[in-house]
């Protein structure tokens, strides 16, 4: 079986021999390239192919020409062996402008650790996506988000999205008894129920007790949860009625959104931990009655807050386990800034002795102090990855604090946070191609893409003279979201079939004319 000269120059040094479906062999090697792939009594050769690399903020795509996902920018770093972890892990955007253009397109985006997109939905114009995560429904892994309009009051009102592995949509799931879900929480939980944020509701209310008006407006933070597939109830929580607007570190306004619930976790006792950015303290609630069990920083906190464990404005409260709660200290909200820089903070949390310390707090040498948005995740393996909200980076570090690798959004786009995950995704819809040329010479280039596919390693070349003689050619390479191909003069149609990590072929192109 030979190996063509561009691909020993591609530095293939390790080989293993996969075999797949239909007696197809497959030699890959470490790193992901192709060597050879045998179809029926003939190997197939290697065929050129290469990356399509366009310049500009957004992506641009010859096989799928209605895709503009916001370009990502990954450091060097990300792209090499400090990655980490299993190739088909990938960091989870939901790429937002801070004002809107109806030029550009926003939406979900998947992207790999070359910042290269692996599956992208736009959403309609004026439309935009918070708290896009993969999660568990029913039992088998799915895509959530928030999708909805941002008012200027800061609160969203929109659904929250559910689709399955194959990009097919599950469930849309609303708020109850005429609310809105709000942009700030979403989250599915093992029962099936959905747990998110309500847009606020307006109470009037005497505040002359803390300094302010008898006649103030205030809003009043809303928790729900419903059943994803009946839409029913479950649990209705209302701020006012359990924590005070004396507790506020927000300054005085009309409305006074004096508590502004950004994050809502199920615990394992089946307890909730909310966060309050106006408060600067995280709650956990008993969930039979929304009673607070205890509150952690702020005024009121049941706990010594230890040197630097105090947060201020922060996002994305989470308990990572019995001692270790991470929180995104925002350390501003845009006006106010009350710390020099933001940080991903981890947290020990004493419960017995009534003590928060600092485990560690992640920075970089660019001391982001994004005004608004954020993320913190502890992954399996004990790295960090912390999203830096408006800032418009996503930054993955070691446990001690090494900063691996950086991905970047263009200036002036967003991602609310920045979280990895496993995802497994086989797309219901066909492998999309393209026919163009080659700038230098003019030769047929067959561009292919799949959108949303995570186990496609190259492409079976099918090409003809006439559309029904199109048969095998070689194989090639997958590079990135989109491939190129270019083809000899003689072919007049072509098409492509999907080959994966053991060989096996997945799902065949249209055929095209050249």
């Amino acid at each position: 079986m030979a190996v063509t000269d561009r691909t020993r120059r591609g530095g293939l040094t390790r080989r293993q021999l996969l075999r797949g479906a239909g007696g197809a062999a497959l030699l890959v090697a470490a790193g992901g390239g192709i060597a050879e792939l045998s179809g029926g009594s003939k190997p197939l050769p290697v065929i050129r192919s290469y990356a399509v690399r366009e310049e500009g903020p957004t992506g641009a795509f010859h096989s799928q020409p209605g895709l503009r996902p916001p370009a990502v920018t990954a450091t060097p770093a990300a792209a090499a062996e400090r990655w980490g972890a299993a190739d088909r892990e990938f960091l989870f955007l939901g790429p937002g402008p801070v004002s809107l253009s109806g030029s550009d397109q926003y939406g979900p985006l998947i992207i790999d650790r070359n910042g290269a997109p692996v599956w992208f939905r736009p959403v309609a114009t004026g439309l935009q996506v918070t708290n896009f995560a993969a999660a568990t429904y029913r039992g088998e892994p799915v895509l959530v988000w928030w999708e909805g309009k941002i008012l200027e009051s800061g609160y969203g009102q929109g659904e929250a999205v559910v689709l399955d592995r194959s990009y097919r949509e599950v469930a849309r799931v609303r708020a109850a008894g005429g609310r809105w879900m709000d942009l700030h929480a979403l989250t599915l939980t093992p029962q099936g129920t959905a747990l998110f944020s309500c847009y606020p509701e307006t109470v009037p209310m005497d505040l002359s007790s803390i300094g302010g008006p008898r006649d103030r407006q205030v809003l009043g933070s809303i928790v729900q949860e419903v059943d994803v597939a009946t839409g029913r109830l479950l649990f209705e929580w209302r701020a006012l009625e359990h924590i005070p607007v004396s507790v506020s570190q927000e300054p005085m306004g009309e409305p006074y959104d004096y508590l502004h619930v950004n994050s809502i976790q199920q615990l394992s006792d089946g307890n909730l931990l909310v966060s309050g950015r106006h408060t600067w303290a995280i709650y956990k609630l008993e969930r039979g009655t929304g009673n607070v069990i205890w509150t952690l920083g702020g005024k009121g906190s049941d706990f010594q807050m230890g040197p630097g464990a105090q947060f201020a404005w922060q996002h994305d409260a989470s308990q990572f386990s019995d001692r270790l709660l991470t929180v995104f200290d925002n350390g501003t909200n845009g006006p106010i800034k009350s710390e020099q820089q933001a940080r991903g903070l981890v947290l020990e949390v004493d419960e017995a002795r009534g003590q928060v310390t600092v485990r560690h707090a992640y920075t970089t040498s660019q001391s982001f102090l994004p005004g608004a948005m954020g993320s913190v995740q502890i992954l399996p393996s004990g790295r960090v990855v912390v999203g830096w909200g408006v800032a418009s980076y996503t930054s993955e570090f070691t446990a001690g604090g090494e900063l691996l690798f950086e991905v970047a959004l263009p200036a002036g786009v967003y991602s609310y946070r920045g979280m990895r995950f496993p995802w497994r995704g086989m797309p219901h819809h066909q492998p999309a191609v393209a026919a163009g040329r080659e700038r230098e010479d003019g030769a047929s280039v067959v561009y292919a893409s799949w959108n949303g596919a995570t186990n496609v390693i190259g492409w079976q070349v099918e090409a003809g003279t006439t559309h029904d003689q199109v048969r095998p050619l070689g194989l090639a390479r997958r590079h990135g979201f989109e491939t190129a191909i270019p083809l000899h003069p003689q072919y007049r149609f072509a098409s492509v079939t999907a080959v994966d990590r053991c060989g096996g072929r997945l799902r065949r192109s249209p055929v095209i004319r050249l």
